[in-house]
């Protein structure tokens, strides 16, 4: 396990995947990670959150965390500003695609749905969009014709299925929409279909740029396929321990897992220590 890292730069933008990063299962955020969270913030770190969430599904976290920072939404589809609620930064999936994957997914029996703004919209209902709607408090629309009808500023389609089809599955929808379509795994069972080029890591250097951040001062954490590319173009990439195996080769060093509070021990440990190394434990 790549647990021994030093930092080259001080760290000046801290970008935080939420689900299975920062918080388990739609949890709360820990007292330990809150309470590290806000000596990064008072140490002049830039705190921000990257999920594949809608700034409405991520506003929980957001509140809990009291930011006031730009927020990147729907897998880097979309930047929010967490002040005002409103996107400073969009992108969209062309409607052949959205139909293209939302076809695909009931051919092969999964069930997909696309979003317009925070509403989730489906075709027809089932119980993984009951529960997914219900865990986030999202609003939700069932609509008989979209498969139909023209969509537009669709920032992401999600299909939901179980977790040990994933694997699978995912292969599958990569080499059918390879140089199409961003394809990624993300919270367990979750496909996240994206704008070929949306994805987090060009959402992160976007704010690092209108930050004025040199990339080598950018750090950022996550678990699954989603943060790929933000893992691999921070300075420091960091994987919790239950992160993918992709993930967890693509990363600098591994903290502990997301049950375990691996954000705060990585705040802890490299950002607030002067050295720029773990401590001992």
């Amino acid at each position: 396990m790549k647990t021994e890292f030093k930092l080259k730069n001080s760290i000046r933008l801290l970008a935080l995947d939420i689900d299975d990063t920062l918080v388990y299962k739609a949890g709360k955020v820990s007292e330990r990670n809150l309470a590290a969270i806000a000596a990064a913030r008072k140490a002049g770190v830039y705190v921000t959150l990257a999920t594949g969430r809608g700034f409405f599904g991520s506003s929980r976290v957001v509140k809990q965390l009291n930011l006031d920072t730009l927020v990147v939404n729907y897998g880097g589809a979309m930047i929010n500003d967490a002040k005002t609620g409103l996107p400073v930064f969009t992108t969209e999936l062309d409607n052949e695609y959205v139909q293209e994957i939302i076809a695909m997914a009931d051919k092969m029996g999964l069930h997909a749905h696309l979003y317009q703004g925070d509403c989730v919209v489906c075709a027809k209902p089932h119980p993984y969009v009951n529960q997914y709607v219900s865990v986030l408090d999202l609003p939700f629309e069932l609509d008989s014709e979209l498969p139909n009808k023209v969509w537009h500023n669709v920032p992401k389609v999600l299909i939901i299925t179980e977790p040990e089809r994933v694997d699978g599955i995912l292969p599958i929808f990569e080499s059918h929409f390879y140089g199409r379509v961003c394809v990624s795994a993300s919270s367990p069972g979750f496909i996240e279909f994206n704008r070929l080029g949306a994805n987090k890591g060009t959402a992160l250097a976007w704010i690092a740029d209108r930050l004025g951040i040199d990339r080598s001062e950018v750090a950022a954490m996550g678990d699954n396929t989603l943060d790929l590319e933000m893992i691999e173009y921070a300075g420091v990439g960091a994987a919790v321990a239950n992160a993918s195996e992709i993930i967890r080769s693509a990363a600098d060093l591994i903290v502990p897992s997301c049950t375990e509070d691996g954000v705060a021990y990585f705040i802890e440990n490299y950002i607030l220590n002067d050295a720029g190394s773990a401590r001992e434990e």
